[in-house]
């Protein structure tokens, strides 16, 4: 009888022991990853289980003692759980490398065929892309990622072309130049035995002949306003009064189209502005810009020589309308 009560006393002695063990260990917890390294897209599994453990939290959110969870990370992301017990914690982290996918940048080509037409003719605007979600050119709209479409502007228009992708943003431009159509000049007479007076069209080449610039400067240098000043008296003479004429900005081939078509605008305004200044009707002059469409120079030389740089640097007076013989 004292034997099995003795028996009875060291197995409670076990037991409370154990208890006591057990409630004073701290929490364990384990977290695993299904994969440590992922293309930016693919999905993770994240794992975890614990023992002894009150309460868990997977990067500060409560989750259940063992569980799982499948993510798609943006970026490399650490994953850390968290088992609580009292004031006792365990802790496990996993790091999940993502590799990002760099898109590829989108390009485009863009360009008119012709580039200058007179006015009521078409052109053509031919484009191609690659790497774009959507393509845009102003004038059009929503356009296929290549194609083509014919175009009638009114007035000299550049077109810009945007292709929109994962990787960026790319644009280019075409412009298309209109230019009035010349006024048809009359055939000449027939030889009657008198000498016949020289067309209007032909006084005003002979009398109106080009200015030339200095490199990338639309400033009219002492010489061409010398020249202009000529012009304006020989324009303001009665029988020229009612001349139109259209002045035409010309650059050498160096810099882009875009800038050389803003310096020939400058270039034509320039000599427009001075002989409005010396009393020619600025109604009467047209001007446009042809940038580098007509240089034809690959050296300096001289504006008398042509081709060369310097001959490319300016501006060319055009008759259109008007005036007597």
């Amino acid at each position: 009888m004292n034997k099995r009560i003795r028996r009875l006393g060291i197995l409670m002695i076990i037991i409370v022991g154990v208890g006591l063990s057990w409630g004073c260990a701290p929490p364990q917890v384990k977290l695993k990853v299904s994969r440590n390294e992922v293309k930016q897209g693919d999905p993770v599994t994240v794992s975890w289980e614990s023992k002894r453990a009150k309460s868990i939290e997977l990067n500060g959110k409560a989750v259940e003692k063992i569980g799982a969870e499948t993510v798609t990370p943006k970026q490399t992301s650490t994953f850390e759980i968290v088992a609580r017990r009292g004031k006792k914690e365990a802790r496990d982290k996993a790091t999940v490398k993502v590799n990002v996918i760099v898109a590829a940048a989108p390009t485009i080509n863009l360009r008119a065929e012709p580039s200058a037409i007179e006015s009521g003719q078409s052109a053509r605007l031919r484009w191609s892309t690659e790497n774009a979600r959507t393509v845009t050119i102003s004038g059009l709209g929503n356009v296929a990622a290549s194609g083509e479409r014919h175009v009638s502007p009114r007035v000299s228009t550049t077109y810009t072309g945007t292709a929109v992708g994962d990787g960026g943003t790319a644009a280019a431009s075409a412009r298309v130049t209109v230019t009035e159509r010349a006024a048809k000049l009359p055939e000449p007479a027939k030889p009657t035995g008198v000498k016949a007076e020289p067309l209007i069209a032909e006084l005003f080449g002979k009398a109106v002949t080009a200015v030339y610039f200095e490199f990338d400067k639309a400033d009219l240098t002492a010489a061409a306003q010398e020249k202009l000043r000529r012009i304006a008296e020989w324009l303001l003479q009665s029988p020229h009064r009612t001349i139109s004429f259209r002045i035409e900005g010309n650059c050498d081939p160096r810099g882009t189209e875009e800038y050389n078509l803003g310096l020939g605008d400058r270039r034509a305004r320039a000599a427009k502005d001075f002989l409005a200044s010396l009393g020619v009707d600025a109604n009467r002059i047209d001007t446009i810009s042809y940038g580098l469409e007509k240089a034809m120079g690959d050296d300096e030389g001289s504006p008398d020589v042509s081709p060369s740089w310097a001959h490319d640097r300016r501006d060319d007076f055009v008759y259109l309308r008007g005036g007597k013989r």
